[in-house]
């Protein structure tokens, strides 16, 4: 003969005030809900932070940049490949990540016509991607008695792609500067001649440049 199970109402009453009651397991259902969302905070939160800490090294490279230039009344090959060294080192960009930054410093001047004359250029990482056209700057920036130090820096940020940033991205940033030492600032090769520089890294973050 089969034992047949029967459950009381009583019994099913009491079985669910203890379930209704019951607390164990609580603590990990809600580490289920919780614990993805709070991930992916933590992992969104480390990418727009270091994002934002290149950003602001690559601002303050630039200036650093555009500074130093504007302390000297000229500036040689030796002396440019100094500053973009400097420059290049405040960046804090990887080693392996160098060919990736263009740089580059220009110096203007204004003739008793108006009229904008370039004093020289310097290059790093080829030639800039976007061209800078000094004519439209405004004459109480660019005067006849002093000239204009123009500093960029562009780079092709590689984040770190844990969650909202999944593809490169431009940083740049563009610095005017009036000279220091002297009413413009004369790029010069050993001549004495007004020329543009070509730089590039020779080892590490070490840059050095030559006369275009």
């Amino acid at each position: 003969m089969t034992k047949r199970l029967t459950v009381s109402k009583k019994n099913m009453i009491d079985l669910f005030k203890r379930y209704k009651m019951a607390e164990g397991g609580i603590a990990a259902i809600e580490f289920v809900f919780v614990a993805p969302i709070m991930i992916g905070m933590y992992f969104g939160l480390a990418e727009i932070s270091t994002a934002i800490s290149q950003d602001r090294q690559i601002s303050h490279s630039t200036n650093v940049a555009g500074d130093l230039t504007t302390q000297e009344a000229t500036i040689n090959a030796e002396s440019m490949a100094e500053i973009m060294t400097a420059a290049a080192l405040i960046m804090g960009v990887p080693t392996s990540r160098l060919n990736s930054i263009n740089m580059e410093l220009a110096s203007f001047s204004r003739d008793s016509s108006n009229n904008v004359v370039p004093l020289g250029t310097a290059t790093l990482g080829g030639s800039y991607p976007t061209a800078f056209d000094a004519n439209d700057l405004d004459q109480l920036i660019l005067s006849q008695s002093s000239g204009v130090v123009v500093a960029r820096v562009s780079y092709d940020y590689e984040p770190l792609k844990l969650r909202f940033m999944t593809t490169n991205f431009t940083m740049s940033e563009t610095f005017l500067l009036k000279p220091r030492q002297s009413a413009n600032i004369d790029f010069l090769n050993a001549s004495g001649d007004i020329v543009d520089f070509n730089c590039g890294f020779q080892s590490g973050k070490k840059v050095s440049c030559t006369a275009g």
